[in-house]
């Protein structure tokens, strides 16, 4: 399998993966987000299943980032679940409810500034 790697602007999220999906990369595989301290980083993976390349795409935000659910209906859930647990806000998403019922908790579990 031939992976990949990227790294762009938050503000190219979007129109990268559109120009990925209409280049066969239709099948999103998984997004997961990782606190580096001074920002997060959202990575996320999509496969060409007929040649079965890949591409692990990243960007780096502060807050808020395009949702991908246009593109990759798919990537719904992933995202409900880095907003949940690190406070991305996915501008577009459609169905921003929480997945955990968190009444108990304030703030982003997952984040470093958080104490749990």
């Amino acid at each position: 399998m031939t992976q990949i790697p990227t790294r762009i602007d938050a503000v190219q999220w979007a129109q990268y993966f559109a120009k990925l999906a209409i280049n066969e990369m239709t099948w999103f595989d998984f997004l997961t987000v990782i606190d580096r301290g001074e920002g997060l980083e959202v990575i996320v993976r999509v496969v060409n299943i007929a040649s079965n390349e890949s591409a692990l795409v990243s960007t780096t935000v502060t807050q808020e980032v395009t949702s991908l659910t246009a593109t990759y209906p798919g990537a719904g859930w992933y995202e409900r679940e880095a907003q949940e647990m690190f406070g991305v806000t996915f501008i577009g998403l459609d169905d921003g409810r929480p997945l955990l019922h968190r009444s108990h908790t304030q703030g982003s579990p997952m984040r470093k500034s958080v104490t749990l």
